[in-house]
């Protein structure tokens, strides 16, 4: 009982806690449109005859994994297959998927498309004609926008064999060299239109110093010249790792990241596989290859333990799943919650086992913003510039984990000198007051030979980031500004819906009055912020500190505040002073700690009652979960298929009902709108609400009718749980499901119901639908 009395504690503490985040949590706001990068690529697949039947299937998923893990829904795919050409005139191209935008539909169009690569006979070219295939993806590309990436993958088990196709000429000692002088040409092409050609072999008989010549004979430059953004030629023993490897590949090319999660090589009833998406990704997916997928149900967790919903948003993400029937399905995430994401997978139905990989891709793509005091300067004199990041959320970023791998630099271009580079450093030294705050500093000399215009540009690179490349523009000073200033504030710290306190110092060192404007760019709309005055006047030789406010919403998000305040003359347009705002918000003091030892009494006597409140609530929530069932399909008296609910369920789960290509129907979890949706019922039974909105009830022991010629019954294992080893009586569904099986393993889904006894009992029909579930 006391352990019992301890739990409960522990639980009152957590539901506080909850409540306190619920009512400090900050509001819900459109994210603002910075987006990854689109890019165009033609996946070209070898079907030469020298492949096995799961070579075809590995590459197959391959090109799968590469269109449905693209993180923008803004770029093209094609898939073309190829081998070589034939007298009888077949062409050795064959472009099953063509260049297809990957939102939505159009990742659902090429997971279904790319079925079509296969393997060639003899009849119809087997041979490997590269020139042809390069040819073909150039020309694919070649209508897309000068700005678009382009970039042409190659997969092939082979080197370049074209003997016996004609159109290299009559003599077939001599087609080879000619295809591969045709080849060098179409290569320069690439170069020239700007592709990027990213060779993967797999098998024994590759050359790879011909893959080499083709990733390197294409264009180069790319995420500003990032080692692992530079085409290579890939070469793996077998197909088995063809989709990570390949994946790998696909991450440098669109100046991402991929992290190649876990591998399970036999999979027979469930397994969680984990993968990693870091604090600095904004955008990502997370693809699962399967062997067999009628037979596999995917659930997604993210690092706080989470079930996230596959359509649709969550906890400020946003998801969407294609490909769930297929071979790959892909879960697209934006902004997704940074750490370890559990992916678990069910095999169902007693299939056979299968090897299982999940991969994530992810990039991180970030806006800059760029302040330079003096904000004016004159030819010769050091000036102080400083950079910080945050993500298109708004969320600035301060900590040491979060950046890095990241390079921060400031480009000075102007008239009358040649363009200048300089690293800029978070580390404490020279003009970085203080290290690993995310703030990025350096020292500029702007030349002696300046004339006139100068422009300074944040440019950041890194492993997996991409983003905008703010500038801050100004002209070249020729004498004393007339006007001087700072931005200072007096308060570090603010609380959500409270207000910080600072000053603008003013000096005016002209014998006219100035009228001057406030404003504050870059700040997160979630952070509600606003600053007072917006307008202020110094009189002529005046020297003043002009006493400046910023309000923040009472959702603010806890932490840095991003966005920079800038005091700009309102006829000259000049600005005068600009800074970062510098503080952070911090959580309001609790109630405990406003008034301490006073309240010691009151809060007793309250968490007595949330003891006796939170036991009660247990309980009822224990006999509502649905965790440990497992629901059963029947076709007359023969089973088709077992659905176990997703570990800690709730108090309800999905499910909808699938046809399989041979024809029968099996269970799979479902979180759609137009789901099955089941529930405890009060008599120890279940209640299941159907898609049209009635219900039907099922009895422990027995079957209900679902739908013409199926029907419904289910497992309970909880009972088993409760009370291992107590014998149960016939139909009850409980404590024989879970049974141990061969070396005391518990059996997945329990035992199949025998003929006879209460779980082949009268079926129940269905009642509409009359109450709130």
């Amino acid at each position: 009982m006391n352990a019992r009395r301890a739990g409960a504690v522990g639980t009152v503490c957590v539901l506080l806690w909850a409540l306190l985040t619920v009512i400090t949590a900050p509001r819900a706001h459109a994210a603002d449109a910075l987006e990854p990068a689109p890019v165009d690529f033609v996946i070209l697949v070898d079907e030469s005859g020298s492949l096995s039947a799961q070579d075809v299937a590995a590459e197959r998923a391959a090109a799968s994994v590469l269109v449905l893990g693209e993180v923008s829904d803004k770029s093209r795919a094609a898939v073309v297959g190829f081998g070589s050409a034939t007298g009888d005139g077949r062409p050795p191209v064959d472009t099953v998927c063509p260049l297809t935008r990957v939102d939505g539909s159009g990742r659902e169009q090429l997971s279904a498309c790319v079925s079509g690569l296969r393997r060639r006979t003899d009849a119809e070219g087997n041979g490997t004609d590269f020139p042809a295939a390069l040819a073909q993806g150039l020309s694919l590309l070649a209508n897309g926008d000068d700005e678009t990436p382009k970039i042409v993958f190659l997969l092939t088990d082979g080197r370049l064999d074209v003997s016996d196709s004609p159109a290299y000429g009559a003599d077939a000692a001599s087609r080879n060299a000619n295809a591969k002088k045709r080849l060098r040409t179409t290569v320069a092409q690439a170069a020239a239109d700007k592709v990027q050609i990213w060779p993967l072999g797999f098998g024994s008989g590759i050359d790879k110093a011909q893959l080499e010549t083709l990733a390197s004979g294409g264009y180069q430059s790319r995420c500003a010249n990032l080692p692992s953004a530079r085409p290579t030629a890939q070469v793996t023993s077998g197909s088995s790792d063809v989709a990570q490897v390949l994946l790998a590949a696909f991450a440098g090319a669109r100046c991402a990241i991929a992290t190649p999660g876990q591998t399970n090589p036999s999979v027979s009833s469930s397994a969680d596989l984990e993968v990693t998406i870091p604090p600095v990704a904004t955008d990502g997916s997370i693809a699962v290859v399967k062997e067999n997928p009628d037979a596999v149900a995917v659930t997604y967790y993210d690092p706080r333990g989470r079930k996230v919903p596959l359509h649709g948003r969550a906890d400020g993400s946003e998801f969407d799943l294609v490909g769930q029937s297929g071979p790959v399905e892909a879960l697209r995430i934006r902004n997704p919650y940074p750490g370890t994401w559990r992916v678990h997978v069910e095999v169902l139905g007693g299939a056979a086992a299968q090897r299982i990989t999940a991969s994530a891709i992810w990039q991180g793509v970030l806006r800059s913003f760029i302040v330079v005091d003096p904000p004016v300067p004159t030819a010769g004199q050091r000036v102080s510039t400083r950079v910080t990041l945050q993500t298109r959320q708004g969320v600035v970023l301060t900590e040491r984990r979060q950046l890095a791998g990241v390079n921060v630099s400031v480009k000075l271009t102007g008239d009358g000198f040649g363009a200048r580079k300089l690293r800029l450093r978070d580390d404490g030294k020279g003009a970085d007051t203080t290290a690993h705050d995310g703030e990025f500093s350096a020292h500029v000399t702007v030349p002696r030979t300046a004339t006139g215009a100068l422009l300074f540009t944040g440019v950041m690179t890194g492993e997996g980031i991409a983003g905008d490349q703010r500038s801050y523009a100004t002209e070249l000073a020729t004498a004393a500004p007339p006007l001087t200033g700072s931005i200072v504030f007096d308060d570090r710290e603010a609380h959500p819906g409270g207000i910080a306190r600072g000053g603008v110092e003013l000096r005016n060192n002209d014998n006219t009055s100035h009228r001057l404007r406030l404003t504050l760019t870059g700040g997160s709309a979630r952070s509600a912020l606003t600053v007072t005055p917006q307008r202020m006047t110094v009189a002529a030789g005046e020297q003043v500190r002009v006493p400046v406010r910023l309000r923040f919403g009472a959702g603010a998000d806890l932490g840095a505040v991003p966005g920079s305040l800038t005091v700009r003359d309102e006829v000259s347009g000049r600005v005068v002073a600009q800074a970062f705002v510098t503080v952070r918000v911090v959580p309001v003091p609790s109630f405990l700690d406003r008034y301490g030892k006073a309240i010691g009494l009151v809060a007793a006597l309250l968490l007595a009652v949330l003891v006796v409140v939170a036991l009660r609530w247990q309980d009822r929530h224990r006999n509502r979960d649905v965790s440990d069932i497992q629901l059963i399909l029947y076709k007359d008296e023969s089973e088709m298929s077992r659905l176990r609910a997703p570990a800690r369920a709730g108090a309800e789960f999905g499910f909808s009902l699938r046809a399989s290509p041979g024809g029968t129907q099996r269970l799979l979890l479902d979180d759609s709108g137009k789901r099955y949706r089941v529930r405890r019922a009060g008599d120890g039974g279940l209640t299941v609400r159907l898609p049209a909105g009635e219900r039907i009830a099922v009895p422990r022991g027995q079957r209900a009718v679902v739908t013409d010629g199926l029907s419904l019954g289910f497992a309970d294992h909880r009972a088993a749980t409760r009370a291992a080893g107590t014998a149960r009586s016939a139909g009850s569904g409980t404590g024989r499901n879970r049974s141990a099986g061969p070396a005391g393993k518990p059996r997945l889904g329990g035992e199949r119901p025998r003929k006879g006894t209460a779980d082949s009992a009268t079926l129940v029909t269905r009642r509409p639908y009359d109450d709130d579930f």
